[in-house]
């Protein structure tokens, strides 16, 4: 059976290379479970021109219309594919294939730009024409059940996941000075500005501690306000902004003791955050979306509302009771199992099986 992957983007709009982010990679790692079970996969996707290629095996297409009208794009990938997955719950109503599954990175609509009432109208539409929405957190789900409780019956939650043996805690115990760590794209939904509100409290006070930024640098006009943003800062010095490979995350978070997760909105169950707590780092994360699903407060990381003044006070507890963070530490990687990505495998390939069948019978 050929299993059509509809998203906004797998690879950049001119098809030259990869889009980094949790989307994106939740978007692979679906592709070669799909494969495993026995699925033909190919993707469509936004393009500047209609084009075609080829990655791991894996034909990827970008479709032109999408610069001129998103949703004619859609039209015309609906129009060329039989049997689709839809990546994303579109923000803009449209007419899903019947049965198809269409899954949801957890509420969005939170961004103050946003229109609710619209986004409100996307997701019926989602759940009134697809057989099934996979949705990667509970807040979502709960949200529907609130709004739409007759349409939530057909929503599945199955959180995202981490590779527990890629990530994990380092062979010897971490040494002083403590490192901070920022691990995230540069959006404002993840928290930059939060994040450096936090660090300017207390790089005064920790002459010692390492803050560092690991980021990507997909989005250009981000990158220019970030680099604009960084040149004002007094304490530039005492924040090192490194751009890290995916293979070399690993090594990174292990050298890490504390990670900041401070999503303002737009968050599901963070790949971020169970990388973190997979590695064994103490775990200082807002109340905001899927991360309600992940930290357990002051067993598994602190838990705070997504304010500089929050976020700092936190870090501080953590600097200043080492005990408490080795605590932490361990009960992170604990907990991480649950979210294996063996686990992650088995339910998504339930669902595709119960959307789409066997792969080699036809509907």
């Amino acid at each position: 059976m050929q299993l059509s992957f509809i998203m906004p983007n797998l690879l950049t709009w001119d098809g030259d290379r990869p889009v980094v982010g949790g989307l994106e990679r939740m978007a692979w790692a679906l592709i070669d479970t799909a494969r495993r079970a026995g699925y033909a996969v190919d993707v469509h996707q936004n393009g500047s021109s209609d084009w075609v290629q080829t990655v791991d095996g894996v034909t990827i297409r970008g479709h032109g219309l999408a610069r001129l009208n998103l949703l004619a794009a859609l039209e015309s990938m609906n129009h060329e594919t039989t049997t689709c997955l839809y990546l994303s719950i579109m923000q803009e109503p449209i007419a899903y294939k019947p049965h198809s599954l269409v899954v949801s990175h957890g509420v969005w609509w939170e961004d103050p730009s946003q229109d609710v009432r619209g986004q409100f109208e996307a997701c019926r539409m989602a759940l009134n024409q697809a057989d099934e929405v996979v949705s990667v957190d509970y807040n979502f789900l709960n949200v529907i059940r609130a709004v739409y409780p007759s349409l939530s019956k057909k929503i599945t939650v199955i959180p995202n996941f981490v590779d527990t043996d890629l990530f994990k805690p380092p062979a010897m115990p971490r040494e002083d000075p403590p490192v901070v760590l920022f691990p995230r794209r540069i959006d404002p939904a993840r928290g930059i500005d939060l994040f450096l509100d936090s660090v300017a409290k207390l790089v005064d006070k920790y002459p010692e501690v390492r803050f560092i930024m690991s980021i990507d640098r997909n989005n250009q006009p981000f990158n220019a306000r970030l680099d604009t943003q960084l040149q004002r800062l007094p304490f530039r010095d005492r924040l090192e902004v490194i751009s890290t490979p995916f293979h070399q995350m690993p090594a990174l978070y292990q050298a890490a003791d504390i990670v900041v997760i401070p999503s303002t909105y737009s968050e599901g169950t963070s790949l971020s955050c169970l990388e973190a707590l997979a590695s064994g780092c103490a775990v200082v994360a807002t109340d905001v979306g899927g991360l309600t699903n992940l930290i357990l407060p002051r067993y598994n990381g602190l838990l705070v509302p997504p304010r500089s003044d929050t976020v700092s006070q936190a870090l501080e507890e953590l600097l200043e009771n080492r005990a408490f963070r080795l605590a932490l530490s361990s009960h992170a990687r604990e907990s991480s199992l649950a979210f294996g990505l063996l686990r992650w495998q088995k339910a998504w390939t339930a669902a595709l099986m119960r959307v789409y069948g066997p792969p080699m019978t036809r509907r």
